[in-house]
């Protein structure tokens, strides 16, 4: 095999194959993250008006065996009771997000409740068809770097194979 080809080809593909592999991984791990935490739109939920009635931090504590031992891993969720009225009955929930519960560090949680202080008003989301299902935000705020590095590293690895790839046939056309 000619060393310029592997030069101008095999070790550029296989760098630009790991990265769209490291990419391809980001993406399946946000992806397995949301269908766990019960990923659930709210775009076409309706909105209320709704008023904090308490508050509080709930922990949850995770056992985790591995070949260093076992770890105990401390979780937080942030417990806010809220009422709200849709067509003249009342309802209560606790749910801040839509979906399953979602947990948080002590710090993260407690900056949650303190967004939400007790006999505040705010907007209530609920389901139309339902409206006993209710959230008082979309979803956790940020931004998912885990998303943004997976669509990152795959297009970028894409973008390499196929530079390298096209380069390749310019420059080893050249050398015959």
């Amino acid at each position: 095999m000619d060393i310029r080809f592997v030069l101008y080809f095999v070790v550029p593909v296989i760098l630009g194959a790991v990265i769209l592999v490291a990419g391809a991984i980001f993406l399946v791990i946000d992806s397995r993250r949301k269908k766990q935490a019960g990923d659930v739109e709210t775009g076409d939920w309706e909105t209320t008006g709704g008023k904090i009635i308490a508050s509080h931090l709930e922990q949850h504590e995770a056992r985790k065996d591995d070949q260093t031992g076992t770890h105990i891993d401390i979780n937080f969720e942030p417990i806010i009771e809220y009422v709200y009225t849709v067509n003249n009955q009342e309802y209560r929930s606790n749910k801040v997000f839509p979906g399953d519960h979602i947990y948080f560090s002590q710090k993260a949680a407690q900056e949650i409740l303190n967004e939400h202080p007790l006999n505040m008003y705010m907007p209530v989301k609920y389901m139309p068809d339902d409206p006993s299902a209710s959230s008082l935000e979309n979803r956790p705020g940020g931004t998912n770097y885990m998303h943004v590095f997976g669509l990152v590293f795959t297009s970028f690895g894409v973008l390499v194979c196929c530079f390298t790839t096209f380069m390749t046939f310019i420059v080893m056309g050249r050398y015959k």
